[in-house]
């Protein structure tokens, strides 16, 4: 595995309280210009998922998060093309043509990414962070199917249901409250506390995650390309919050909420 010193030395340490001293374009050349061709291709596939989410955004005229690899004019341009996005994708589209069809079977679309990322992946970081990105939205749908009152087999209708995590939650489809995994009861504390507060809920959950993608990594991994993909993943959440003004809060908790259904 490479050792990219230059790079685990340049890079400012980042807070969760305190704006980042790096911005998306000053870190991606700098990645760029720094790791081996096949590392810089675990940034993508992180990224990735941006891609797959801006789908949703395009379709609602929604702005898209920066952190895709695409921009709005190549989003459009591989949809019209037919190539440039993963088979599946194109499939989805051919099963459901109209719009309104596309934006309710969206999960489905997200249940196809995060299936083929965790067959893509070898094992490292990216695979588990894309599983806990995965983990934890299933989760927050329990969460959120039981306080809404919602059929839990239908939000789960996407998933196997001969996985744990999903056998599990389907379990609890009758219940009166969901109860996660023992690994995710952190969320259930979050949720318990600011389910009333979007804002807030989404604020204390991307603390969360910040904290968690740190403890993803070790200090063997101070220089090497695990690190830096936990840099980058937490550099994404932050900037997320210290570019967002407060006439923009209603607006992303309408997105997350619209992510998360």
């Amino acid at each position: 595995m490479a050792k990219y010193y230059y790079i685990g030395t340049f890079l400012p340490t980042l807070y969760f309280d305190a704006p980042s001293e790096i911005n998306l374009t000053e870190f991606d050349n700098l990645l760029l210009d720094n790791l081996t061709v096949n590392d810089y291709r675990k940034t993508r596939a992180i990224r990735s998922l941006f891609d797959i989410l801006n789908l949703r955004s395009l379709w609602l005229g929604e702005d898209l998060n920066p952190w895709g690899n695409l921009n709005e004019q190549e989003l459009e341009e591989v949809l019209f093309d037919q190539k440039g996005l993963p088979s599946y994708v194109y499939d989805f589209l051919e099963a459901h043509e109209k719009l309104e069809d596309r934006l309710h079977h969206f999960p489905g679309l997200l249940a196809s990414f995060f299936r083929e990322a965790a067959e893509g992946e070898p094992e490292g970081f990216s695979r588990d962070y894309l599983n806990f990105e995965r983990e934890w939205r299933l989760v927050f749908t329990g969460f959120r199917a039981k306080k809404l009152g919602r059929d839990l087999g239908i939000e789960l209708q996407y998933e196997n249901p001969d996985e744990e995590l999903i056998a599990q939650m389907l379990l609890q489809k009758d219940a009166k409250i969901f109860e996660p995994p023992e690994k995710y009861h952190d969320l259930k504390v979050l949720f318990d506390k600011f389910s009333n507060d979007p804002l807030a809920l989404e604020r204390a959950l991307d603390e969360y995650r910040f904290n968690y993608i740190e403890n993803l990594v070790g200090m063997a991994d101070i220089f090497s390309i695990n690190r830096i993909l936990a840099y980058m993943v937490q550099l994404m959440i932050l900037q997320k919050w210290f570019a967002l003004d407060k006439d923009k809060g209603v607006e992303i908790i309408a997105t997350i909420v619209k992510e998360l259904s």
